[in-house]
């Protein structure tokens, strides 16, 4: 086969493949523009937003705690936060030679110091110290008297000694300036013997 033949046939054979290529591509490219345009559009998904989390309640302040009551056995005076005629103690009161502290939480003995407010002397008397007032309740009324009537009757007749008699009611102002009431329930039998004691239901109340 000469030269010329064989470049008519390269060249022929070139040209069969373009038309080929030409043929074959838009077929290829239809396709793929038929698969693209059936299947839905794919949207990108974020992720799912996290929930802020809930802030806690704030915690309630505590509340104030409230103090617990006064007990009118066992509390002493407390001047300046109870009112006038305020109960700060009652119970049975033994009184013999030897002063009691009546402003104390419960009186007690205090032997002579200043804080002694009333003791027994002999012959059944009982008498005030550091400038304490006792009166002899004169039963005006039906009943005991309370802190009032006793505030008025030792303010106005009240003195540092008094004779004691059977059920007797005494009237006390203190040296703190408090009111007390004794009522006597045991005197001594003639007043003469060495211990002197009598016991007394006693009432004390704030004067403040």
């Amino acid at each position: 086969m000469s030269r010329h033949q064989q470049a008519a046939w390269i060249a022929a054979g070139g040209t069969v493949l373009a038309a080929l290529i030409t043929a074959v591509v838009p077929i290829l490219s239809s396709s793929d523009e038929d698969k693209t345009d059936g299947a839905p559009p794919i949207v990108p998904t974020s992720p799912a937003a996290t929930a802020a989390p809930e802030s806690a309640p704030a915690s309630a302040s505590p509340s104030k705690q409230t103090s617990p009551s006064k007990q009118t056995e066992t509390t002493g005076p407390d001047h300046g936060s109870s009112p006038a005629g305020s109960e700060l103690w009652r119970g049975s009161l033994l009184l013999d030679t030897e002063p009691k502290d009546l402003d104390a939480r419960q009186p007690v003995a205090v032997g002579y110091a200043d804080e002694g407010d009333v003791y027994i002397l002999p012959g059944n008397e009982i008498e005030g110290w550091n400038g304490t007032k006792v009166s002899l309740w004169s039963g005006r009324t039906t009943g005991l008297p309370g802190y009032e009537e006793c505030s008025n009757t030792v303010n106005a007749e009240g003195t540092n000694k008094q004779q004691l008699t059977k059920n007797a009611v005494l009237c006390v102002r203190t040296s703190a300036g408090n009111i007390a009431r004794l009522e006597l329930t045991e005197l001594d039998s003639d007043g003469i013997g060495s211990d002197h004691r009598n016991m007394f239901d006693a009432i004390i109340w704030d004067a403040d």
